[in-house]
């Protein structure tokens, strides 16, 4: 039974003029959690009170993948914020060839003996970029997933795993227990960040990628870029999702 949370990338702007009430107003919409994506200036336990303030949970975090070196530090940092599972991503250069994907992976998967013993679940998101096709006609994505450390999860961004050209919901089923969150987000199906909808508005099957695998515990709304009020998009995401035609959203 997946729960709903949002991505605060999704309100940065908002959340850069105020914070308090941007988390107010994703509460009274009706979110119960958010996935943070940086902390506006705050120190991990100020933005820990800030969002139990606002009666909401945190679902996961995003950040920058840390080195051997600095994994410790960042971890802390990490626990103090309260938060269970992180996401890094990586730019498109990290999968340009094989040797690239490898050193990539390997990169993950030395780091996740740091984010065990702070009892974090270590994961990658993804984007559009890492499903391009190598001259063996292998996804880039998949050479990854195979060298990384099995304990590596993987927070699956359906859209931009769409638009790199793969069918998100098929993909998501076939990752089994490897996958425990889901990016939920819709639009044209395009690289364009700035154009995408509320979700059900768009051209994604959101409906079959919900029901693509029952591991998922989260599903968390993202825009990436939106042209009209964004509150109305966030809202009407929400609405969609915890549709109590959709079973298990809460």
């Amino acid at each position: 039974m997946a729960r709903i949370s949002i991505q605060m990338w999704t309100v940065r702007q908002e959340a850069e003029r105020s914070l308090p009430t941007t988390l107010a107003s994703l509460k009274r919409i009706g979110y119960s959690a958010v996935e943070t994506a940086g902390l506006y200036g705050l120190s991990p336990a100020t933005m820990r009170a800030e969002l139990a303030g606002a009666g909401l949970e945190l679902s996961s975090a995003h950040m920058p993948l840390p080195t051997l070196e600095t994994a410790p530090a960042a971890f802390d940092q990490l626990t103090e914020l309260g938060a269970t599972a992180v996401f890094p991503s990586l730019k498109p250069e990290f999968f340009a060839d094989d040797a690239a994907i490898g050193r990539s992976a390997d990169g993950f998967s030395a780091v996740l003996p740091i984010a065990r013993e702070h009892g974090i679940e270590l994961g990658y998101h993804n984007h559009w970029w890492e499903f391009e096709r190598g001259p063996d006609g292998q996804l880039a994505y998949q050479k990854f997933l195979d060298r990384l450390d099995p304990d590596v999860t993987v927070e699956v961004d359906t859209y931009w795993m769409q638009v790199g050209g793969v069918d998100a919901a098929g993909f998501v089923h076939s990752l089994g227990d490897r996958v425990h969150y889901l990016h939920i987000k819709d639009g044209p199906i395009n690289a364009e960040a700035d154009n995408q909808s509320a979700v059900g508005d768009g051209k994604m099957d959101v409906d079959r990628v919900l029901q693509a695998n029952e591991a998922v515990l989260w599903h968390i709304v993202e825009l990436d870029g939106y042209r009209g009020d964004i509150w109305e998009a966030v809202s009407r995401s929400f609405q969609y999702l915890s549709s109590p035609t959709r079973d298990g959203a809460q």
